[in-house]
């Protein structure tokens, strides 16, 4: 009960949200829309609820239409962030000029002219943001551990985090992503949790086991999960997904890879199971080299700690739209990049796919590319 009063709540808050929008639309092109209102507001908040609806419809009878509803949407997510942001200081700034009278004649009468380049504006920058969200780079870091392995000097690890596989970034974008990998040769494939993006029937659908079972690391491929692969409540058919596409998943567990570092991955902070790296780590031999895996990047401290040589990361996006960024940089010891604690090491990545807008804007999605070597024995 308490769930569906918050849901309510958040639905009611959007749709007014939506209706700010909408009003300020009908200043600047009221005059289109007379006699039409009734089908402005339909188009309108179709527009609003359409990814909720699309979101709905994958649970229920995945499709064209949910899909083509889930993406429409999302496209609207990206446009009402900044419209919001923008009609805000719109409004702030005419509250101020009406005590200061410092706006110039023409801005305060081009409505129609000065809305249009608005609108404009906001539609170019979703444009570039959504080009931008489908190109990645591939990042380069080159770390050493100041500890010896046993059979390994080098290794070359290809990282990809928050790849959000559904409805938007779905099969075409897994396979330019598994031929990218591939091109490389990597040793190791980590995939460092949101594999998927809350449905696992989407995944299924488009058939995207069968590409990630084309993905050839010469050593190994491993996963952890992170949020969005539990929110949908189906998480043991993610993991049995990519089980059966050859990708181990640990949840709370190690393994010794190549008898000569142990690979340490976590459950995700939103499983309510998620051990301690104190007790995950109180059985290992301490001469060997540990890298963990980490979907959310909040515990660094503890990783350090528990003298872990290189923690990988994801989740944060880099706020994936700007300036969520400078939220993203405050909560986190790092939202992106490189960071070193001691002799702890971490690699946060922005990740390859998106969340709601398929959009980006003051960030690439990226492929990490890890050239690690170790201190010699």
């Amino acid at each position: 009960m308490a769930r569906l009063l918050v849901l309510l709540i958040t639905l009611a808050i959007w749709i007014m949200l939506n209706y700010y929008i909408g009003v300020h639309g009908l200043q600047v092109w009221g005059d289109l829309f007379k006699g039409n209102l009734l089908l402005y507001w339909t188009v309108l908040f179709l527009l609003a609820l359409s990814y909720l609806l699309g979101k709905i419809g994958e649970r229920i009878y995945p499709g064209r239409l949910s899909r083509f509803m889930t993406v429409i949407g999302s496209y609207w997510l990206a446009f009402f962030f900044y419209a919001f942001l923008m009609l805000v200081f719109i409004d702030i700034l005419h509250m101020v000029d009406g005590w200061l009278n410092f706006l110039p004649a023409f801005v305060k009468e081009a409505n129609f002219y000065t809305g249009t380049a608005v609108l404009l504006f906001l539609l170019a920058l979703v444009v570039y943001g959504s080009f931008n969200a489908r190109n990645p780079v591939i990042r380069q870091y080159n770390i050493t551990i100041a500890r010896p392995a046993k059979n390994v000097e080098r290794l070359h690890i290809i990282m990809v985090s928050d790849l959000h596989l559904g409805s938007i970034v779905n099969d075409r974008r897994l396979m330019e992503l598994v031929e990218t990998i591939n091109k490389v040769k990597p040793d190791l494939v980590f995939l460092v949790g949101d594999i998927i993006d809350e449905n696992v029937k989407v995944f299924k659908r488009l058939g995207m086991k069968k590409i990630l079972e084309k993905l050839k690391p010469k050593i190994g491929a491993y996963a952890v999960l992170g949020n969005h692969d539990y929110y949908g409540g189906e998480y043991k058919e993610v993991i049995k997904s990519l089980e059966e596409a050859g990708i181990k998943v640990l949840r709370d567990q190690y393994e010794l890879v190549a008898d000569s570092f142990y690979l340490v991955g976590r459950d995700d902070k939103f499983s309510r199971s998620r051990q301690s790296l104190a007790v995950l780590l109180q059985d290992i031999d301490q001469s060997f080299p540990v890298i963990v895996l980490d979907h959310n990047p909040i515990d660094i401290e503890e990783a350090r700690a528990n003298q872990v040589d290189l923690q990988l990361s994801g989740h944060t996006h880099k706020g994936q739209l700007a300036p969520l960024n400078r939220i993203t940089r405050r909560l986190f010891a790092t939202d992106w990049g490189y960071l070193k604690i001691d002799n702890l090491q971490v690699i946060v990545s922005n990740g390859f796919g998106t969340w709601g807008p398929p959009v980006r804007i003051g960030n690439r999605p990226e492929i990490v590319e890890i050239f690690l070597q170790f201190d010699k024995v």
